[in-house]
């Protein structure tokens, strides 16, 4: 078990330094080593005792000096699902809403949040000070987390290297779900690694990691990922299969009962499901565009046998695959259009094209 354990992290480490090590090798192999440089001086030579206080303040701080230098504007679902919002903000709940979430209807649980945060405040500003809030929080149990899987030292220069990177950092300039629904599944990741398993504590992680896949449909990945740390670090199997039971259970309960109550409310006819899953793996696999969103696919959407067959031949592609993924890096961390980018060191530090040329893109690349 120990073996296996080791493999898998031993698995992760090398497939987050390879996307690191792309990434320095496009954005300037120095200026990366500097900043880890800096931070590990930082860390090693000052020390701060209320070091939590200080995270959240840093990580706050600095993201809320992004949405104040960074306008990204709205494009794509983003404006649509912000728009749908503040309609059922002022119409009601119960009017007409775009056909859009008909087909892509898990969507819907982050129009009814954006819904009830702007009837607290009805600002655009204060829906990104909601993300720098939630990305705060996740910086902090980023800590704490490594702080438990490691020590002290890399548990504060992760969490510092978090606040500062500019993906992070100019992500909480746009309307997305990423950053609440990645609070809630840390929140979750949390309570099943650092608290006793009990029912009290797994219920809890059954109902965060239902909010966080409500949000953003990824909560799935979370769930089989803690059934298996459940299943593998349990020697009792009979408490084992109890513990993964309570999970599921709950997971299920609560994302199958929201999507019930869209029904029943006749906001939509299939809830907050995807009726069309294949989609992101159309686009996503498209070695044309290296990924990006290609309006000719949506020839696709009226039938989805070919649909199916286009998805598979596209996956099958296997020696485009590694091009194609490098070219997703480079598009996902440093610029919008691989064919116009230089690989010059300069070039890619400047703040001009991480940031301001990239945002632009962001909208419909994330999402």
């Amino acid at each position: 078990m120990e073996k296996l354990n080791k493999l898998i992290y031993y698995f992760c480490i090398f497939i987050l330094s390879l996307i690191a090590l792309i990434f320095s090798l496009e954005n300037g192999i120095l200026f990366t080593i500097l900043s880890f440089i800096i931070m590990y001086v930082f860390v090693s030579k000052i020390k701060i005792k209320r070091y939590i206080l200080f995270l959240s303040l840093f990580s706050f701080i600095t993201k809320l000096i992004t949405i104040i230098i960074v306008k990204t504007p709205m494009t794509a679902d983003f404006v649509l699902m912000y728009d749908t919002a503040y309609h059922i903000l002022k119409e009601g709940i119960h009017t007409n809403i775009h056909s859009y979430f008909n087909t892509w209807g898990y969507q819907l649980f982050h129009v009814f949040y954006e819904a009830i945060a702007l009837s607290i405040f009805n600002s655009i500003t204060f829906l990104k000070i909601l993300n720098i809030v939630y990305s705060t929080i996740s910086t902090v149990f980023m800590y704490l987390i490594v702080r438990k899987l490691t020590s002290e030292k890399a548990a504060r220069i992760t969490s510092l290297l978090y606040s500062t990177l500019l993906y992070p950092l100019y992500l909480n300039t746009v309307l997305g779900n990423q950053q609440l629904a990645l609070m809630l599944a840390l929140i979750a990741i949390y309570i099943l690694l650092y608290k006793k398993n009990n029912y009290k504590n797994i219920l809890l992680v059954g109902i965060f990691l239902a909010l966080s896949h409500l949000e953003r449909n990824e909560g799935i990945v979370y769930l089989i990922t803690s059934v298996c740390y459940l299943f593998f670090t349990n020697d009792n199997l009979k408490k084992c299969i109890k513990n993964i039971f309570v999970l599921v259970i709950t997971f299920t309960f609560i994302v199958q009962f929201s999507s019930f109550m869209v029904i029943k409310l006749n906001i939509n006819d299939i809830g907050l499901k995807n009726d069309i899953p294949q989609w992101k793996f159309l686009l996503g696999f498209n070695t044309n565009t290296n990924g990006k969103y290609d309006g000719n696919d949506e020839v696709y959407l009226s039938n989805k046998t070919l649909l199916k067959h286009e998805v598979l031949n596209r996956i099958t592609s296997y020696k485009k695959l590694p091009k194609l993924f490098y070219n997703k890096i480079k598009i996902q961390f440093l610029y919008d259009d691989i064919d116009n980018s230089t690989n010059t060191s300069m070039n890619n530090l400047s703040f001009k094209n991480t940031i301001f040329n990239h945002v632009k893109y962001t909208n419909y690349f994330i999402i």
